[in-house]
Formats: structure tokens, C-alpha cells, sequence
């Protein structure tokens, strides 16, 4: 008798749990305070124009909280800087193969790497690209409150510990590109780290 009471309370705390579980992962979708449009246009001598968002792609995006935009600077620099965020809806940060794959692009490599700002180290996925005309070098990582991970399944993880600590779970997905130009792939990559040096310490600021 005694243990089947103690199965059945087993079997009520697991099912508990386990809707306990669905229930929080569901997607609480509330509007964001932080408008990351204030992102800086121009800083450190790089300066930007802004690029068009569809609504179609702001309905993918769940959120209108996002943009494109083409910094470059008076070395002759490009990098193109994308990125959507959200205090609440943990969907909006996705990885952005699926993406590129979809407006047409092939992505011939997907590697991992790191970037040294300010003492300490951005882990990022590093992507090969190419179109019919042209080939990119793309960065790629996610942030969750002060935290930087190139990985989805930690961001999603961040999330649901951060929140049930209390600690801000806002998430970004962050994406810089750069175009390589006559086949040289090490300027572009150079282009997009010394980009980083001065927009990432901006990320804590306007997208907390």
C-alpha cells in the first residue's frame, strides 16, 4: 500500500512538473521598454545609413524591434550590422542560417571563433557565404542580459535560468557581415573585428 502511494504521488509530482515546465516556456509576449533604435548611428568613426526592413520580415521577426544597418568608415571599411531583440519573447533570436539560405545564399562554411574586446572574449560562428555575384564573411553570437553565447540551445537555457534567478533575460541576436572583395576573405574578417572593438561595449548600454 505504501508503494503505491508513494508511485502515485511520484507519478502527480512529474506531471506537475512537467506542465509547470510548459507552462513558463510558453512565450509571454509583452512590449519591449528598451527601443534599440537609439542604437548609435555614428561612433567612432564609423558612420550609417539605415536598410529597409519588410514587413514581411518584421512578421518572421515576431517583433519590430530590430534593423539593418551599413556602417563604414573614412578607411574604406564596410560592415553591415543586424540585429533584433526582445525583453520577453525568447523566439526572436534564432540562428540566421536558415535565414541567408532563404534570400538565396549558400553557406559554405560554419566555423567557430572568438573576439578579444576589452578583456574579454566574444564567442561568435563565423559563416562563409556566397551568392551568385559575391561572397560574405558573417559573425554571428546571442546575448542574454550581460551575457555573449554563439551557441541557440545556451541562449534558450540563459533565458529560463535567468529568469527563474530574477536575473535580466532580455535576448539579442547579433549579426555583422562584411563583403569580401577581390577574394580576400582576411580584410573582411579584419573589417568585422575592428567593427566590434567599438560597437560591442555599446551592446550593454542599448540593448540591456
Amino acid at each position: 500500500m505504501k508503494k503505491v502511494k508513494y508511485i502515485f504521488i511520484l507519478v502527480l509530482f512529474i506531471v506537475s512538473c512537467y506542465y509547470s515546465w510548459k507552462l513558463y516556456l510558453n512565450v509571454y509576449i509583452k512590449e519591449d521598454t528598451v527601443n534599440i533604435h537609439t542604437f548609435p548611428k555614428e561612433f567612432d568613426g564609423w558612420s550609417s545609413k539605415e536598410l529597409t526592413i519588410t514587413d514581411k520580415e518584421y512578421e518572421i521577426l515576431e517583433t519590430r524591434n530590430a534593423f539593418v544597418r551599413e556602417y563604414s568608415n573614412e578607411a574604406g571599411q564596410t560592415v553591415f550590422f543586424f540585429t533584433v531583440y526582445s525583453e520577453s519573447n525568447r523566439k526572436v533570436s534564432h540562428p540566421p542560417e536558415i535565414c541567408y539560405t532563404g534570400n538565396g545564399m549558400s553557406v559554405l562554411e560554419n566555423t567557430e571563433d572568438m573576439i578579444a574586446v576589452e578583456g574579454q572574449e566574444v564567442p561568435v560562428h563565423e559563416l562563409l557565404l556566397e551568392h551568385a555575384r559575391y561572397q560574405q564573411v558573417a559573425y554571428y553570437w546571442f546575448k542574454v542580459g550581460d551575457t555573449f553565447t554563439n551557441n541557440y540551445w545556451k541562449q534558450q537555457a540563459l533565458i529560463v535560468w535567468k529568469s527563474l534567478i530574477g536575473e535580466p533575460a532580455s535576448s539579442a541576436l547579433i549579426r555583422i557581415s562584411a563583403t569580401i572583395k577581390d577574394g580576400n576573405k582576411g580584410q573582411a574578417e579584419k573589417a568585422l573585428k575592428e567593427f566590434s572593438q567599438s560597437m560591442v561595449p555599446k551592446l550593454f548600454k542599448y540593448l540591456p
